[in-house]
Formats: C-alpha cells, sequence, structure tokens
C-alpha cells in the first residue's frame, strides 16, 4: 500500500500542496531564514514566490529588505530539485 504524502498550506494563499512542492522558512528574531529543524516554521508555494505582489506582501508581513528576501528565496529554490521545477523568481 503507497503511503500518502504530507499536505502542507501556504500561508501567503492559505492554498493546501504537497510538502515536496513548497518552500519552508522560519523566522528568527528580525530575519526570515531556511528552516533548519528547530522553533516553528511557515510554508511558500510557487504560485506566491512568483507573486510579486504575495511577496511585497510577506516582507510587509515579516518586516524583511526586498533584495535580501528574494535572495534567501532563490537559494532555497536552487537547493530543492522538485521546488526548482515548480517555481522560477521574478526579478
Amino acid at each position: 500500500m503507497k503511503k500518502s504524502q504530507p499536505i502542507r498550506m501556504c500561508i501567503s494563499c492559505r492554498n493546501r500542496h504537497p510538502q515536496n512542492s513548497l518552500i519552508r522558512l522560519k523566522q528568527e528574531g528580525q530575519i526570515v531564514i531556511e528552516f533548519d529543524g528547530t522553533g516553528r516554521s511557515f510554508y511558500l508555494c510557487g504560485e506566491c514566490a512568483n507573486n510579486n505582489k504575495q511577496i511585497k506582501g510577506l516582507m510587509k508581513r515579516f518586516k524583511q529588505e526586498e533584495e535580501r528576501f528574494i535572495k534567501l528565496l532563490k537559494k532555497l529554490i536552487d537547493k530543492s530539485t522538485h521546488a526548482r521545477d515548480c517555481i522560477q523568481i521574478k526579478e
């Protein structure tokens, strides 16, 4: 019997997606970083990562600088092979 895949919710659009297709981040103090296995985290889907309006909303919510936040998203997308197929960040 095949095991079901975990489903998680995107923090921005509130849609549910398979866990391996989402980017996992966490806020530590005043900065958003890649999830390192400790503490609470949140997920971001590919559609929201491609949508400038959604990115600006997240940057405002987490009080982040645009350049730094976009660089972090690009780094995480490059790291994840499945996410790379689903997500392409616009500059």
